[in-house]
């Protein structure tokens, strides 16, 4: 079972999320967004930030990513006006 935390809710509905759980999720700047998802009476929370440059280019394997000419999603040669 994964960290377990608890915090008191405020008259107006707030609650503090712990230190720990925010740096779990990423969150470090106040005011960064999160989504509350409910499911058969358990709520998740999810940290909504954008991955860093650093993160994104981490995940990505240029073998995996090149396609065949045939495969792309544009076409290279010119049409109508292009044409000279």
């Amino acid at each position: 079972m994964g960290m377990i935390r608890n915090a008191k809710v405020t008259e107006k509905g707030q609650v503090t999320i712990p230190v720990e759980i925010r740096r779990l999720l990423g969150i470090e700047d106040a005011g960064g967004p999160v989504t509350f998802r409910e499911e058969n009476g358990v709520v998740t929370i999810q940290s909504v930030r954008k991955p860093t440059l650093r993160e994104l280019v981490a995940g990505f394997d240029p073998q995996r990513h090149r396609h065949a000419p045939e495969e792309r999603i544009w076409d290279d040669e010119p049409k109508g006006r292009e044409r000279l």
